[in-house]
Protein backbone atom coordinates (compact mmCIF):
# COMPACT_ATOMS: atom_id res chain seq x y z
CA UNK A 1 0.00 0.00 0.00
CA UNK A 2 1.20 3.66 -1.05
CA UNK A 3 2.05 5.66 2.07
CA UNK A 4 0.40 8.73 0.47
CA UNK A 5 -2.98 6.02 0.77
CA UNK A 6 -1.95 5.05 4.23
CA UNK A 7 -1.29 8.38 5.72
CA UNK A 8 -5.58 9.44 4.25
CA UNK A 9 -6.69 6.34 5.57
CA UNK A 10 -5.22 5.75 8.82
CA UNK A 11 -7.54 8.00 10.35
CA UNK A 12 -10.94 6.80 9.16
CA UNK A 13 -10.03 3.13 9.29
CA UNK A 14 -8.79 3.96 13.29
CA UNK A 15 -12.29 6.08 13.59
CA UNK A 16 -14.65 3.22 13.19
CA UNK A 17 -12.02 0.62 13.78
CA UNK A 18 -13.33 -2.97 13.33
CA UNK A 19 -17.01 -2.35 14.89
CA UNK A 20 -19.12 -4.26 12.57
CA UNK A 21 -21.85 -2.26 10.01
CA UNK A 22 -25.18 -3.64 10.19
CA UNK A 23 -24.98 -4.35 6.62
CA UNK A 24 -22.51 -3.26 3.82
CA UNK A 25 -22.72 0.40 2.88
CA UNK A 26 -23.48 1.39 6.50
CA UNK A 27 -20.40 1.81 7.81
CA UNK A 28 -20.90 5.81 8.03
CA UNK A 29 -23.21 5.20 10.91
CA UNK A 30 -20.40 4.35 13.38
CA UNK A 31 -18.00 6.74 12.49
CA UNK A 32 -17.01 10.50 12.91
CA UNK A 33 -13.98 11.51 11.18
CA UNK A 34 -16.58 13.94 9.50
CA UNK A 35 -20.13 14.23 9.11
CA UNK A 36 -21.93 11.57 8.83
CA UNK A 37 -26.09 11.82 8.86
CA UNK A 38 -27.73 9.09 8.32
CA UNK A 39 -31.21 9.01 6.87
CA UNK A 40 -31.75 5.31 5.46
CA UNK A 41 -29.89 2.80 4.74
CA UNK A 42 -29.60 3.72 0.98
CA UNK A 43 -29.25 7.85 1.67
CA UNK A 44 -26.99 9.32 3.96
CA UNK A 45 -24.86 13.13 4.01
CA UNK A 46 -21.36 11.26 3.61
CA UNK A 47 -18.07 13.80 3.99
CA UNK A 48 -14.77 12.91 5.39
CA UNK A 49 -13.07 15.43 7.16
CA UNK A 50 -10.14 16.96 4.46
CA UNK A 51 -11.99 15.82 1.76
CA UNK A 52 -12.45 19.49 0.66
CA UNK A 53 -15.68 21.29 -0.46
CA UNK A 54 -19.28 20.68 0.80
CA UNK A 55 -20.69 18.26 -1.19
CA UNK A 56 -21.43 15.11 0.25
CA UNK A 57 -19.29 12.05 -1.51
CA UNK A 58 -21.80 9.96 -2.60
CA UNK A 59 -22.84 12.40 -4.50
CA UNK A 60 -19.59 12.57 -6.56
CA UNK A 61 -19.14 10.57 -9.33
CA UNK A 62 -15.36 8.49 -9.92
CA UNK A 63 -14.58 5.30 -11.72
CA UNK A 64 -14.04 3.85 -8.53
CA UNK A 65 -17.87 4.02 -8.01
CA UNK A 66 -18.53 2.19 -11.56
CA UNK A 67 -19.77 -1.00 -9.69
CA UNK A 68 -22.00 1.34 -7.29
CA UNK A 69 -25.96 1.87 -7.17
CA UNK A 70 -27.32 5.01 -8.67
CA UNK A 71 -29.86 5.87 -6.74
CA UNK A 72 -31.71 8.83 -8.13
CA UNK A 73 -28.68 11.30 -8.13
CA UNK A 74 -26.07 9.82 -5.59
CA UNK A 75 -24.15 6.49 -5.95
CA UNK A 76 -24.29 3.63 -3.17
CA UNK A 77 -23.24 0.48 -1.80
CA UNK A 78 -26.10 -0.53 -1.29
CA UNK A 79 -28.14 -2.71 -2.19
CA UNK A 80 -25.41 -4.42 -2.90
CA UNK A 81 -25.07 -6.92 -5.56
CA UNK A 82 -21.52 -8.03 -5.10
CA UNK A 83 -20.90 -11.57 -4.57
CA UNK A 84 -20.10 -12.75 -1.31
CA UNK A 85 -16.75 -15.26 -0.59
CA UNK A 86 -17.78 -18.89 -0.16
CA UNK A 87 -20.09 -19.45 2.78
CA UNK A 88 -23.42 -19.55 4.27
CA UNK A 89 -24.33 -16.86 6.77
CA UNK A 90 -27.88 -15.55 8.49
CA UNK A 91 -28.30 -12.12 9.96
CA UNK A 92 -30.97 -10.55 12.26
CA UNK A 93 -31.19 -8.00 14.50
CA UNK A 94 -33.96 -5.34 15.59
CA UNK A 95 -33.78 -1.85 17.47
CA UNK A 96 -34.32 -2.49 20.79
CA UNK A 97 -37.67 -2.14 22.58
CA UNK A 98 -39.18 -4.68 20.17
CA UNK A 99 -41.46 -7.66 20.93
CA UNK A 100 -38.81 -10.15 21.75
CA UNK A 101 -39.33 -9.20 25.28
CA UNK A 102 -42.44 -8.02 25.10
CA UNK A 103 -44.08 -11.32 26.16
CA UNK A 104 -42.50 -10.46 29.52
CA UNK A 105 -43.94 -6.93 30.40
CA UNK A 106 -47.21 -6.96 32.31
CA UNK A 107 -48.19 -3.07 31.66
CA UNK A 108 -51.14 -2.82 28.87
CA UNK A 109 -49.01 -0.39 27.32
CA UNK A 110 -46.28 -1.72 25.74
CA UNK A 111 -43.82 -0.58 23.67
CA UNK A 112 -44.62 0.00 19.67
CA UNK A 113 -43.04 -2.45 17.65
CA UNK A 114 -39.49 -1.92 16.55
CA UNK A 115 -38.24 -2.87 13.42
CA UNK A 116 -35.55 -5.66 12.44
CA UNK A 117 -32.37 -6.44 9.66
CA UNK A 118 -33.30 -9.73 7.90
CA UNK A 119 -30.75 -11.37 5.82
CA UNK A 120 -29.66 -14.87 4.92
CA UNK A 121 -27.51 -16.26 2.22
CA UNK A 122 -25.29 -18.49 0.50
CA UNK A 123 -22.48 -18.87 -2.24
CA UNK A 124 -20.94 -22.36 -2.90
CA UNK A 125 -17.49 -23.43 -2.81
CA UNK A 126 -16.23 -23.44 -6.61
CA UNK A 127 -16.24 -26.55 -8.34
CA UNK A 128 -14.29 -26.25 -11.98
CA UNK A 129 -14.43 -23.26 -11.49
CA UNK A 130 -18.12 -23.08 -11.38
CA UNK A 131 -19.92 -21.58 -8.23
CA UNK A 132 -23.70 -20.38 -7.38
CA UNK A 133 -25.03 -17.46 -4.53
CA UNK A 134 -28.42 -16.50 -3.52
CA UNK A 135 -29.35 -13.28 -0.95
CA UNK A 136 -32.38 -12.29 0.67
CA UNK A 137 -31.94 -8.95 2.67
CA UNK A 138 -33.52 -6.08 3.90
CA UNK A 139 -32.97 -3.84 6.81
CA UNK A 140 -36.12 -1.83 8.28
CA UNK A 141 -34.57 0.39 10.33
CA UNK A 142 -34.89 4.38 9.51
CA UNK A 143 -38.54 3.81 8.13
CA UNK A 144 -40.91 4.23 11.18
CA UNK A 145 -41.21 8.06 11.53
CA UNK A 146 -42.23 8.06 7.80
CA UNK A 147 -43.97 5.00 6.84
CA UNK A 148 -47.45 6.38 7.79
CA UNK A 149 -46.94 8.63 4.72
CA UNK A 150 -44.72 6.63 2.56
CA UNK A 151 -47.45 3.76 2.78
CA UNK A 152 -50.20 5.86 1.00
CA UNK A 153 -47.85 5.94 -2.29
CA UNK A 154 -47.50 1.82 -2.86
CA UNK A 155 -50.93 -0.72 -2.95
CA UNK A 156 -49.34 -3.43 -1.18
CA UNK A 157 -46.93 -4.47 1.89
CA UNK A 158 -43.63 -3.20 -0.87
CA UNK A 159 -41.52 -5.83 0.40
CA UNK A 160 -40.34 -9.09 0.31
CA UNK A 161 -40.82 -9.96 4.04
CA UNK A 162 -43.11 -7.90 6.89
CA UNK A 163 -45.13 -5.13 6.71
CA UNK A 164 -42.94 -2.17 7.93
CA UNK A 165 -41.76 -0.60 4.34
CA UNK A 166 -38.76 -0.77 4.31
CA UNK A 167 -36.70 1.77 2.82
CA UNK A 168 -35.45 -1.43 0.18
CA UNK A 169 -35.81 -4.84 0.11
CA UNK A 170 -33.20 -7.12 -1.92
CA UNK A 171 -33.60 -10.49 -3.72
CA UNK A 172 -31.32 -12.68 -6.26
CA UNK A 173 -29.94 -15.66 -7.00
CA UNK A 174 -27.33 -16.22 -9.64
CA UNK A 175 -23.94 -18.41 -10.41
CA UNK A 176 -20.56 -17.41 -11.63
CA UNK A 177 -17.09 -18.49 -12.76
CA UNK A 178 -13.62 -18.04 -11.80
CA UNK A 179 -9.89 -18.83 -12.24
CA UNK A 180 -6.78 -17.13 -12.14
CA UNK A 181 -7.59 -14.14 -14.55
CA UNK A 182 -11.34 -14.49 -14.90
CA UNK A 183 -13.98 -13.68 -12.70
CA UNK A 184 -17.72 -13.38 -13.79
CA UNK A 185 -20.91 -13.83 -12.64
CA UNK A 186 -25.00 -13.29 -13.74
CA UNK A 187 -27.31 -12.71 -11.40
CA UNK A 188 -31.03 -12.05 -11.08
CA UNK A 189 -33.62 -11.06 -8.59
CA UNK A 190 -36.68 -8.19 -7.38
CA UNK A 191 -36.35 -5.42 -5.66
CA UNK A 192 -37.91 -2.72 -3.72
CA UNK A 193 -36.49 0.16 -3.03
CA UNK A 194 -37.55 4.38 -1.83
CA UNK A 195 -35.60 6.90 -3.73
CA UNK A 196 -34.41 9.83 -1.99
CA UNK A 197 -35.40 12.98 -4.63
CA UNK A 198 -33.76 17.05 -4.48
CA UNK A 199 -38.20 17.45 -3.57
CA UNK A 200 -37.40 15.50 -0.75
CA UNK A 201 -39.71 12.69 -1.15
CA UNK A 202 -39.57 8.85 -0.43
CA UNK A 203 -40.27 7.76 -4.11
CA UNK A 204 -41.23 3.62 -4.62
CA UNK A 205 -40.01 2.11 -6.79
CA UNK A 206 -40.21 -1.77 -7.58
CA UNK A 207 -37.62 -3.66 -10.00
CA UNK A 208 -39.04 -6.78 -11.04
CA UNK A 209 -37.03 -8.11 -12.51
CA UNK A 210 -33.06 -6.76 -11.81
CA UNK A 211 -30.38 -8.37 -13.78
CA UNK A 212 -27.04 -7.75 -13.14
CA UNK A 213 -23.54 -9.31 -15.28
CA UNK A 214 -20.41 -9.01 -14.01
CA UNK A 215 -16.79 -9.74 -15.86
CA UNK A 216 -13.43 -9.11 -15.47
CA UNK A 217 -10.78 -10.76 -18.01
CA UNK A 218 -7.08 -10.15 -17.11
CA UNK A 219 -7.28 -5.89 -16.97
CA UNK A 220 -10.82 -5.74 -18.40
CA UNK A 221 -13.61 -5.05 -16.62
CA UNK A 222 -17.33 -5.12 -17.56
CA UNK A 223 -20.82 -4.43 -16.12
CA UNK A 224 -24.14 -4.74 -17.73
CA UNK A 225 -27.10 -4.26 -15.52
CA UNK A 226 -31.16 -4.73 -16.78
CA UNK A 227 -33.78 -2.84 -15.00
CA UNK A 228 -37.70 -3.22 -15.15
CA UNK A 229 -38.92 -0.43 -12.89
CA UNK A 230 -42.56 0.36 -11.97
CA UNK A 231 -43.08 3.24 -10.34
CA UNK A 232 -46.35 4.25 -8.42
CA UNK A 233 -48.74 6.83 -6.34
CA UNK A 234 -50.96 4.93 -5.49
CA UNK A 235 -53.12 7.75 -3.82
CA UNK A 236 -53.20 9.94 -6.86
CA UNK A 237 -53.73 6.92 -9.12
CA UNK A 238 -50.17 7.30 -11.09
CA UNK A 239 -48.32 4.78 -12.32
CA UNK A 240 -45.63 4.44 -14.32
CA UNK A 241 -42.58 2.18 -15.86
CA UNK A 242 -39.00 2.42 -16.86
CA UNK A 243 -37.17 0.06 -18.45
CA UNK A 244 -33.24 0.85 -18.17
CA UNK A 245 -30.26 -0.69 -19.25
CA UNK A 246 -26.81 0.52 -17.55
CA UNK A 247 -23.36 -0.82 -17.49
CA UNK A 248 -19.68 0.19 -17.81
CA UNK A 249 -16.25 -1.02 -19.21
CA UNK A 250 -13.14 -0.41 -17.78
CA UNK A 251 -9.57 -1.32 -18.88
CA UNK A 252 -7.11 -0.74 -15.89
CA UNK A 253 -3.62 -0.20 -16.75
CA UNK A 254 -1.40 -4.15 -16.49
CA UNK A 255 1.39 -5.21 -14.56
CA UNK A 256 3.87 -3.70 -17.13
CA UNK A 257 2.28 -0.89 -17.19
CA UNK A 258 2.58 -0.09 -13.20
CA UNK A 259 6.03 -0.38 -13.36
CA UNK A 260 6.84 2.54 -15.54
CA UNK A 261 6.60 6.47 -15.00
CA UNK A 262 2.91 6.44 -17.23
CA UNK A 263 0.36 4.74 -16.40
CA UNK A 264 -2.73 4.95 -18.67
CA UNK A 265 -6.46 3.38 -18.22
CA UNK A 266 -9.79 4.23 -19.57
CA UNK A 267 -13.00 3.36 -20.06
CA UNK A 268 -17.13 4.52 -20.24
CA UNK A 269 -20.58 4.47 -18.08
CA UNK A 270 -24.00 4.28 -19.79
CA UNK A 271 -27.27 4.44 -19.40
CA UNK A 272 -30.26 3.97 -21.60
CA UNK A 273 -33.92 4.34 -20.64
CA UNK A 274 -37.36 4.21 -22.01
CA UNK A 275 -40.40 5.62 -19.88
CA UNK A 276 -43.93 5.01 -20.05
CA UNK A 277 -46.69 6.65 -18.01
CA UNK A 278 -45.88 8.32 -15.14
CA UNK A 279 -42.12 8.45 -14.10
CA UNK A 280 -40.86 10.88 -11.34
CA UNK A 281 -37.78 12.20 -13.12
CA UNK A 282 -36.33 12.06 -16.85
CA UNK A 283 -33.33 11.69 -18.31
CA UNK A 284 -32.18 14.01 -21.27
CA UNK A 285 -32.82 12.23 -24.44
CA UNK A 286 -33.03 8.91 -22.33
CA UNK A 287 -29.49 8.15 -22.70
CA UNK A 288 -26.27 9.48 -21.66
CA UNK A 289 -22.92 7.92 -22.34
CA UNK A 290 -19.83 9.19 -20.18
CA UNK A 291 -16.02 8.10 -21.58
CA UNK A 292 -13.68 8.54 -18.83
CA UNK A 293 -9.54 8.36 -18.60
CA UNK A 294 -7.52 7.94 -15.54
CA UNK A 295 -3.72 9.18 -15.94
CA UNK A 296 -0.96 8.45 -13.16
CA UNK A 297 2.88 9.98 -13.45
CA UNK A 298 5.63 8.73 -11.39
CA UNK A 299 8.53 10.37 -12.29
CA UNK A 300 10.30 8.80 -9.10
CA UNK A 301 9.34 7.16 -6.10
CA UNK A 302 8.58 10.19 -4.07
CA UNK A 303 6.25 12.01 -6.69
CA UNK A 304 3.57 11.45 -8.33
CA UNK A 305 0.49 13.29 -10.08
CA UNK A 306 -2.93 11.59 -11.26
CA UNK A 307 -6.08 13.05 -13.32
CA UNK A 308 -9.56 11.48 -14.13
CA UNK A 309 -11.39 12.97 -17.20
CA UNK A 310 -14.73 12.36 -17.52
CA UNK A 311 -16.34 14.32 -20.73
CA UNK A 312 -19.23 13.72 -22.90
CA UNK A 313 -21.82 16.05 -24.97
CA UNK A 314 -23.56 17.57 -22.06
CA UNK A 315 -21.36 17.78 -19.19
CA UNK A 316 -17.50 17.39 -18.18
CA UNK A 317 -15.43 16.24 -14.81
CA UNK A 318 -12.02 16.13 -14.17
CA UNK A 319 -10.22 15.33 -11.24
CA UNK A 320 -5.99 15.70 -10.27
CA UNK A 321 -3.66 15.77 -7.73
CA UNK A 322 -0.04 16.21 -7.38
CA UNK A 323 1.76 14.89 -4.22
CA UNK A 324 5.27 14.83 -2.58
CA UNK A 325 6.57 12.01 -0.55
CA UNK A 326 10.13 13.25 0.61
CA UNK A 327 12.60 11.04 1.91
CA UNK A 328 12.17 10.05 5.86
CA UNK A 329 13.10 7.36 8.59
CA UNK A 330 12.07 3.91 8.55
CA UNK A 331 8.92 4.31 9.72
CA UNK A 332 8.06 7.35 9.41
CA UNK A 333 6.47 9.74 6.66
CA UNK A 334 5.31 13.04 5.24
CA UNK A 335 3.31 13.96 2.79
CA UNK A 336 2.62 17.30 1.16
CA UNK A 337 -0.56 17.50 -1.84
CA UNK A 338 -2.54 19.55 -3.91
CA UNK A 339 -5.73 18.74 -6.04
CA UNK A 340 -8.39 20.00 -7.54
CA UNK A 341 -12.24 19.29 -8.74
CA UNK A 342 -13.75 20.82 -11.25
CA UNK A 343 -17.14 20.28 -13.42
CA UNK A 344 -20.62 21.12 -14.82
CA UNK A 345 -22.01 18.10 -12.61
CA UNK A 346 -21.10 16.17 -9.72
CA UNK A 347 -22.77 12.96 -11.75
CA UNK A 348 -22.94 13.53 -14.62
CA UNK A 349 -25.23 10.35 -15.19
CA UNK A 350 -27.99 11.27 -13.23
CA UNK A 351 -31.07 12.59 -14.73
CA UNK A 352 -31.58 16.17 -15.48
CA UNK A 353 -35.14 16.95 -14.12
CA UNK A 354 -37.91 15.54 -11.46
CA UNK A 355 -41.20 16.02 -11.59
CA UNK A 356 -43.38 16.87 -8.30
CA UNK A 357 -46.90 18.46 -7.85
CA UNK A 358 -47.20 19.97 -11.49
CA UNK A 359 -43.44 21.66 -10.92
CA UNK A 360 -40.63 20.65 -13.13
CA UNK A 361 -37.37 20.78 -10.79
CA UNK A 362 -33.97 21.02 -12.55
CA UNK A 363 -30.88 18.67 -11.54
CA UNK A 364 -28.32 20.40 -13.21
CA UNK A 365 -26.98 23.69 -12.36
CA UNK A 366 -25.64 26.13 -14.94
CA UNK A 367 -21.71 26.61 -14.80
CA UNK A 368 -19.31 25.05 -13.10
CA UNK A 369 -17.77 24.48 -9.88
CA UNK A 370 -13.88 24.37 -9.24
CA UNK A 371 -12.42 23.33 -6.11
CA UNK A 372 -8.68 23.32 -5.08
CA UNK A 373 -6.86 22.40 -2.18
CA UNK A 374 -3.63 22.04 -0.46
CA UNK A 375 -2.79 19.62 2.33
CA UNK A 376 -0.07 17.74 4.57
CA UNK A 377 0.17 14.38 6.53
CA UNK A 378 2.76 12.98 8.47
CA UNK A 379 2.83 9.53 10.65
CA UNK A 380 5.72 8.45 12.74
CA UNK A 381 5.81 4.85 14.81
CA UNK A 382 8.38 4.08 17.86
CA UNK A 383 7.95 0.66 19.11
CA UNK A 384 4.15 -0.17 19.76
CA UNK A 385 3.30 3.78 19.58
CA UNK A 386 1.81 5.65 16.49
CA UNK A 387 1.51 9.25 15.63
CA UNK A 388 0.05 10.83 12.78
CA UNK A 389 -1.94 13.58 11.85
CA UNK A 390 -3.05 15.74 8.53
CA UNK A 391 -4.33 19.35 8.07
CA UNK A 392 -5.64 20.89 5.08
CA UNK A 393 -6.97 24.25 3.37
CA UNK A 394 -9.77 24.27 0.61
CA UNK A 395 -11.87 26.83 -1.52
CA UNK A 396 -14.08 26.00 -3.54
CA UNK A 397 -16.44 27.86 -6.16
CA UNK A 398 -19.28 26.95 -7.58
CA UNK A 399 -20.60 24.77 -5.29
CA UNK A 400 -23.81 23.32 -5.90
CA UNK A 401 -26.93 23.81 -3.58
CA UNK A 402 -30.72 24.68 -4.17
CA UNK A 403 -33.02 27.80 -4.99
CA UNK A 404 -36.29 27.11 -2.71
CA UNK A 405 -39.34 28.58 -4.18
CA UNK A 406 -41.37 27.31 -1.79
CA UNK A 407 -42.22 24.50 0.84
CA UNK A 408 -45.08 22.32 0.79
CA UNK A 409 -46.08 20.43 4.39
CA UNK A 410 -48.18 17.02 3.55
CA UNK A 411 -48.64 14.12 6.30
CA UNK A 412 -46.12 15.82 8.35
CA UNK A 413 -43.52 15.45 5.48
CA UNK A 414 -41.76 19.01 4.38
CA UNK A 415 -41.31 19.14 0.08
CA UNK A 416 -39.71 21.49 -1.90
CA UNK A 417 -40.09 23.60 -4.87
CA UNK A 418 -37.24 24.85 -7.26
CA UNK A 419 -34.05 24.21 -8.68
CA UNK A 420 -30.34 22.94 -8.05
CA UNK A 421 -28.29 25.90 -8.87
CA UNK A 422 -24.63 27.49 -7.30
CA UNK A 423 -23.08 29.28 -4.77
CA UNK A 424 -20.94 32.05 -6.95
CA UNK A 425 -19.17 32.84 -4.61
CA UNK A 426 -15.92 31.66 -2.29
CA UNK A 427 -16.05 28.90 0.35
CA UNK A 428 -13.14 28.32 2.53
CA UNK A 429 -12.46 25.81 4.90
CA UNK A 430 -9.60 24.89 7.02
CA UNK A 431 -9.07 20.91 8.83
CA UNK A 432 -6.78 19.62 11.02
CA UNK A 433 -6.94 16.04 12.66
CA UNK A 434 -4.77 14.24 15.06
CA UNK A 435 -4.19 10.90 16.06
CA UNK A 436 -1.98 8.45 18.38
CA UNK A 437 -2.35 4.99 18.53
CA UNK A 438 -0.85 1.81 20.95
CA UNK A 439 -1.01 -2.00 20.07
CA UNK A 440 0.44 -5.17 21.38
CA UNK A 441 1.08 -7.47 18.44
CA UNK A 442 -2.90 -8.95 16.78
CA UNK A 443 -3.97 -9.37 20.47
CA UNK A 444 -4.64 -5.55 21.31
CA UNK A 445 -4.67 -1.74 19.65
CA UNK A 446 -6.01 1.35 20.69
CA UNK A 447 -6.24 4.48 19.07
CA UNK A 448 -7.38 8.31 19.84
CA UNK A 449 -8.24 10.74 17.36
CA UNK A 450 -9.05 14.22 17.33
CA UNK A 451 -10.36 16.35 14.50
CA UNK A 452 -11.93 20.16 13.52
CA UNK A 453 -13.18 22.21 10.73
CA UNK A 454 -13.35 25.58 10.44
CA UNK A 455 -15.43 26.76 7.13
CA UNK A 456 -16.27 30.56 5.84
CA UNK A 457 -18.83 31.67 3.66
CA UNK A 458 -22.70 32.07 2.51
CA UNK A 459 -23.80 29.78 5.52
CA UNK A 460 -27.55 29.92 4.31
CA UNK A 461 -26.68 28.58 1.36
CA UNK A 462 -25.33 25.50 2.36
CA UNK A 463 -26.97 21.97 2.02
CA UNK A 464 -25.43 20.70 5.24
CA UNK A 465 -23.66 22.73 7.16
CA UNK A 466 -20.84 20.35 8.57
CA UNK A 467 -19.96 19.34 11.98
CA UNK A 468 -17.06 21.49 13.31
CA UNK A 469 -14.98 18.96 15.43
CA UNK A 470 -15.12 15.12 16.44
CA UNK A 471 -13.34 13.11 19.15
CA UNK A 472 -12.95 9.28 19.00
CA UNK A 473 -11.45 6.33 20.78
CA UNK A 474 -11.32 2.92 19.79
CA UNK A 475 -10.17 -0.40 20.82
CA UNK A 476 -9.45 -3.90 19.30
CA UNK A 477 -9.04 -7.45 21.36
CA UNK A 478 -8.17 -10.23 19.67
CA UNK A 479 -8.13 -13.04 22.95
CA UNK A 480 -6.82 -16.43 22.38
CA UNK A 481 -7.11 -15.50 18.13
CA UNK A 482 -10.87 -16.67 18.84
CA UNK A 483 -12.80 -13.99 20.26
CA UNK A 484 -12.90 -10.86 18.72
CA UNK A 485 -14.02 -7.40 20.66
CA UNK A 486 -14.25 -4.24 18.96
CA UNK A 487 -15.87 -1.04 20.24
CA UNK A 488 -15.45 2.68 20.08
CA UNK A 489 -16.63 5.87 22.10
CA UNK A 490 -16.61 8.85 19.78
CA UNK A 491 -18.54 12.73 19.62
CA UNK A 492 -19.72 14.58 17.12
CA UNK A 493 -20.74 18.32 17.41
CA UNK A 494 -23.68 20.01 15.97
CA UNK A 495 -24.44 19.49 12.18
CA UNK A 496 -27.13 21.32 10.43
CA UNK A 497 -29.59 21.05 7.14
CA UNK A 498 -30.12 24.66 6.15
CA UNK A 499 -32.53 24.14 2.67
CA UNK A 500 -35.25 20.74 3.14
CA UNK A 501 -37.47 22.93 5.37
CA UNK A 502 -38.21 26.92 6.07
CA UNK A 503 -36.42 26.36 9.41
CA UNK A 504 -32.93 24.65 9.49
CA UNK A 505 -32.83 21.21 10.65
CA UNK A 506 -30.12 20.91 13.74
CA UNK A 507 -28.54 17.79 14.15
CA UNK A 508 -27.16 18.14 18.02
CA UNK A 509 -24.19 16.76 18.80
CA UNK A 510 -23.81 13.50 21.12
CA UNK A 511 -21.64 10.66 22.26
CA UNK A 512 -22.34 7.57 20.83
CA UNK A 513 -20.85 4.04 21.19
CA UNK A 514 -20.65 0.91 19.37
CA UNK A 515 -19.32 -2.36 19.94
CA UNK A 516 -18.66 -5.65 18.48
CA UNK A 517 -18.20 -9.09 19.98
CA UNK A 518 -17.53 -12.61 17.76
CA UNK A 519 -16.25 -16.05 18.97
CA UNK A 520 -14.60 -17.50 15.94
CA UNK A 521 -13.88 -20.95 15.90
CA UNK A 522 -11.85 -21.46 13.20
CA UNK A 523 -11.52 -25.19 12.89
CA UNK A 524 -15.20 -25.24 11.86
CA UNK A 525 -14.96 -21.76 9.85
CA UNK A 526 -17.40 -20.98 12.14
CA UNK A 527 -18.60 -17.11 12.87
CA UNK A 528 -20.85 -15.88 15.44
CA UNK A 529 -21.02 -12.18 15.79
CA UNK A 530 -23.42 -9.36 17.91
CA UNK A 531 -22.94 -5.89 17.32
CA UNK A 532 -24.48 -2.81 19.54
CA UNK A 533 -24.87 0.14 17.45
CA UNK A 534 -25.66 3.85 18.55
CA UNK A 535 -25.71 3.26 22.19
CA UNK A 536 -25.48 6.10 24.59
CA UNK A 537 -26.61 8.93 21.74
CA UNK A 538 -29.87 10.28 21.75
CA UNK A 539 -32.70 9.17 19.34
CA UNK A 540 -33.09 12.20 16.87
CA UNK A 541 -33.99 11.96 12.95
CA UNK A 542 -30.35 13.04 11.00
CA UNK A 543 -32.09 13.62 7.59
CA UNK A 544 -35.32 15.78 6.47
CA UNK A 545 -38.25 13.28 6.29
CA UNK A 546 -35.77 10.74 7.53
CA UNK A 547 -36.48 8.20 10.67
CA UNK A 548 -34.83 8.50 14.50
CA UNK A 549 -31.21 6.94 14.82
CA UNK A 550 -32.09 4.40 17.20
CA UNK A 551 -30.01 1.97 19.56
CA UNK A 552 -30.24 -1.68 18.11
CA UNK A 553 -28.27 -4.82 17.99
CA UNK A 554 -27.17 -7.38 15.05
CA UNK A 555 -26.30 -10.65 15.49
CA UNK A 556 -24.90 -12.69 12.53
CA UNK A 557 -23.73 -16.89 12.01
CA UNK A 558 -21.78 -17.30 9.32
CA UNK A 559 -20.50 -20.47 8.28
CA UNK A 560 -17.20 -19.90 5.96
CA UNK A 561 -15.96 -23.00 3.29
Amino acid sequence: MRFATFLFCAAAVASFASVDAEIEGMEVDSRDDGTFLVGSPTFYYDRILGAGGLHSESEMWSPAKLRQRLLFNRMSILPSWDPKQPSVWVKTGNELGDLIYQDFLEQKEKPRNRTPILEGGMRSPSFKGFWVTGRAFQDDHFSTANMSARKKWVDDEFSIFGENYPLFSALYAGFGYERASWNASVLAGEEYQWLFSESSRWIPVHYKPRVEARADIENLGVTLAYEDADYQNHSKKEKGERKEWNGSLRYRCGKACQKGVLQLSAGMAFRAVDDAGTVYSQLENDRVLLPFMELRVEPSKHLFAEAMFAVNDRDWLVQDSVELRPATPKNSGVLIGVKNISGTRLNPLADNLEFYDGDTISLTAKGQMNLVQGYTAFADTAGNIGLGGRGSFWAEYGAETFDVDKYVTEEEMIYRHGDVSRINAWIRGVTGELWVSAWYGDMFSFTALGGFERIDGNDNRFEVTPAEFFTSFTADWLLRKSFRISHSLRYRSDAQWNLRSADPLVVKGDWFWDATFEQRFPKYGLFLTGTLLHVLGDEVIETPNGAENRLRFICQVRKTF
